[in-house]
């Protein structure tokens, strides 16, 4: 009888587990379109901490959601592109990448940054920060927002 119970409560606690991580697989933080229309530092890639050669700062990256533009420096180049401002809630594809080709001391960085770009199909919010996520909805970039500049009062002016 104690057998029985045991393999009783086990199943049910399999069966819980189970039905919790579905539910959590099903809830999917996304946001707006509007929410990235912001200028990030990408600080993850591929599931890689990104640390920034000496002198030089996070590679970033700035959607402009009014007309579709993405631009963003890998680290020693810029890159632009575009993508579709009315694709689906939580879907982003970048096109038309191009960027910049100056020699730079190393192009690990910024030749994995733009592969990575290419891959990227959708967005999400983990937590303060954005995940630009693949295909099977793994991330790809995180990024995270650049702090607004408050020693330079022209970023305050009113548009």
């Amino acid at each position: 009888m104690k057998l029985m119970t045991k393999k009783t409560l086990i199943s049910i606690c399999m069966l819980a587990l189970l039905i919790s991580f579905s539910s959590c697989r099903s809830v999917k933080p996304i946001v707006s379109l509007d929410s990235i229309n912001e200028e990030w530092y990408i600080i993850e890639m591929n599931g890689s901490v990104i640390v920034p050669s000496p002198g030089r700062s996070f590679p970033t990256i700035k959607f402009d959601t009014s007309n579709g533009e993405v631009l963003g420096s890998s680290g020693c180049n810029r890159f632009m592109g575009s993508f579709d401002v009315n694709s689906h809630l939580g879907s982003i594809e970048l096109s038309k990448l191009i960027s910049t080709r100056m020699a730079c001391p190393d192009m690990t960085l910024e030749n994995n940054l733009l592969l990575a770009l290419g891959k990227v199909k959708k967005y999400k919010k983990v937590g303060t920060q954005i995940a630009l996520c693949n295909t099977s909805n793994r991330p790809v970039l995180i990024l995270q927002k650049v702090p607004l500049d408050i020693t330079n009062p022209s970023v305050l002016k009113k548009k």
